[in-house]
């Protein structure tokens, strides 16, 4: 666990944060139930290419989470993205969610990984400039399209 100087806990999940981290993906824009995020931390939590990362100001409950995982496109080669970064509502603009990505990008670089990646929303103005704060370049724009694969009744 790491102190930082917000106060913040940075350390890894674990699956009896699911509640926690059902509500802070909520209020991201993803609605998750507490069942829901307790599957997909038991696929992720262990596995040497991923690693959730939660903030905690106060006792252990999580008040932010950073998930990164290892990428590898046959074009352009390995790298580490950030796949999920949200801090709680209430405490945005303290400087946890900038712990939370050095700390993710220490995870990357001690895994070998010599770039980082995020995708955000076009909408996310507030976010880009965030990431522009912390160095990140924005490399392409694009449109992210989608297809359910489940079987139609």
């Amino acid at each position: 666990m790491m102190e930082t100087a917000s106060g913040a806990r940075i350390r890894e999940a674990r699956l009896e944060d699911a509640a926690a981290l059902a509500g802070l993906a909520t209020q991201l824009g993803y609605p998750s139930t507490p069942e829901e995020l307790a599957a997909r931390l038991k696929r992720i939590l262990g596995q040497p290419d991923q690693c959730v990362l939660v903030a905690e100001t106060d006792g252990n409950e999580p008040r932010g989470f950073a998930h990164i995982a290892a990428g590898m496109a046959l074009q352009s080669g390995e790298k580490a993205e950030l796949v999920g970064l949200v801090m709680e509502e209430s405490l945005r603009g303290r400087g946890i969610g900038r712990k939370l990505v050095a700390a993710s990008e220490r995870w990357a670089a001690s895994h070998g990984f010599g770039t980082m990646v995020v995708r955000c929303n076009l909408v996310r103005t507030d976010t880009h400039r965030f990431y522009e704060r912390l160095g990140y370049e924005c490399s392409k724009t694009q449109k992210h399209f989608r297809k359910s694969l489940k079987a139609e009744s």
